[in-house]
């Protein structure tokens, strides 16, 4: 028996419903089959006997032995065309549980009954929101449009959301989706709903998205990509270490698997708890977190710089902390400069930019191997992975890395005797 797939309809509710088009009915069961669109495909999620009244069960049953198509086995099949709501309990290996027929949906195109739909008119989400043009095109190929991306958003916000609680917030938005101009957004919008937060930064009114409704408002305003600093607003100091391991090209990525290997070695002899992640572009970053805002940025580059030297020193051919690109020769840089206030970093789960729709996807250490490749780790394949697992940074806040303060403290103590 497999592990039961989980997602935003698995907690057991009488409050789900969505819409759904006929796919059949089962002359054994009397019961009438239905179907949603998910990933551009028709799936079929389920059937229902009840909550149709006498009368509609014979019309609907005459209505499909007149329309049929063929027959399968028991089933009797028609083409798309019949919507229908249906209320549920919940959704368990991609089938509704206790379906029950509300009522026809007779001006629905079944073509609008998709996963993403559901899943959109069924999170609780401000009344304030209103999510327009659903169908625009963000990604072509594959099709990503942004009804899927706002579901992709709703579908990892428990795992994006603690990345970006308390943190301001750097967008860059693709208003006419990724093949137009894009722009950098620091500044929270005056049209933008009272309920979003803001924190006055540096002259910009900068967006703190800490919940379910600011991450889709900013959805929907085709904020694709979400940038965050390495302190929360409320302190100067950072919550976390972050390497950047940016090879010159894509075809140079193997640099960057090495170069993470090679980290995991040294964090692992310093008993540090580590964490990788696809940045989603061409490139690896390293994540280290940092409990009790005990260290500044100053200590922390302490360490950053001895890393980054230490693989220099060791691996001259394939790393380099050159900032200028003209002065890196096809080598990897390992920006540790990066880690500073001010700057930011690609938020886990965040999508990115790009031609493919690829996200900055957190990895097991396991998975840094040859076979790695960006390109894999795009919208749909990373909402599969957390459906039948977990988040390899699920216990990313809970790590404390001691150890760190005792490696920098002799790093202080090493750099006064010079």
């Amino acid at each position: 028996m497999g592990s039961q797939k989980k997602n935003i309809f698995s907690k057991k509710r009488t409050t789900y419903s969505g819409s759904f088009f006929l796919l059949g009915f089962n002359t054994h069961d009397q019961s009438f089959q239905i179907g949603i669109i998910k990933e551009h495909k028709i799936v079929r999620i389920g059937s229902f006997i009840k909550g149709l009244k006498q009368n509609e069960n014979e019309i609907l049953t005459k209505t499909i032995v007149d329309s049929q198509k063929g027959k399968e086995n028991e089933m009797i099949m028609v083409d798309p065309s019949i919507c229908v709501k249906i209320a549920f309990q919940k959704v368990e290996n991609d089938q509704l549980i206790n379906p029950m027929f509300k009522a026809f949906l007779l001006k629905q195109n079944w073509e609008e009954c998709t996963w993403d739909n559901l899943i959109l008119n069924n999170i609780p989400l401000h009344n304030e929101i209103k999510i327009t043009h659903p169908e625009k095109s963000i990604w072509s190929n594959p099709k990503v449009n942004k009804e899927m991306f706002l579901a992709y958003l709703a579908q990892i916000s428990p795992f994006i959301l603690p990345f970006l609680e308390k943190r301001l917030l750097t967008t860059i938005r693709y208003p006419q989706g990724i093949s137009g101009e894009s722009f950098f957004q620091k500044n929270c919008p005056d049209y933008a709903p009272k309920f979003i937060k803001t924190v006055e930064n540096e002259g910009n009114q900068q967006i703190i998205c800490n919940d379910l409704s600011t991450l889709i408002w900013l959805g929907n305003q085709l904020a694709i990509e979400f940038h965050v600093p390495f302190q929360t607003f409320e302190n100067n100091r950072p919550i976390e270490i972050v390497f950047d391991l940016d090879p010159p090209n894509k075809e140079a990525f193997p640099l960057a698997i090495k170069a993470a290997k090679e980290m995991r070695k040294i964090f692992d002899s310093f008993n540090l708890i580590s964490y990788p992640k696809l940045s989603g572009s061409k490139g690896l970053q390293i994540h280290i977190p940092i409990k009790h805002n005990k260290l500044t940025y100053n200590e922390t580059r302490l360490f950053t710089s001895f890393i980054a030297n230490y693989l220099v020193e060791k691996f001259p051919d394939d790393f380099t902390i050159e900032r200028f690109k003209k002065n890196r020769g096809g080598r990897l840089y390992l920006d540790y400069v990066q880690h500073a206030e001010g700057k930011t970093i690609i938020c886990p789960y965040s999508t990115r930019g790009k031609e493919l729709p690829t996200v900055a996807t957190p990895l097991y250490w396991d998975e840094i191997n040859d076979q790695l490749k960006i390109d894999n780790y795009i919208i749909t394949m990373v909402l599969n992975r957390l459906s039948s697992g977990n988040c390899p940074m699920n216990d990313y806040f809970e790590q404390e890395n001691l150890s760190l303060y005792d490696i920098i403290n002799a790093l202080k103590e090493n750099k006064n005797k010079i």
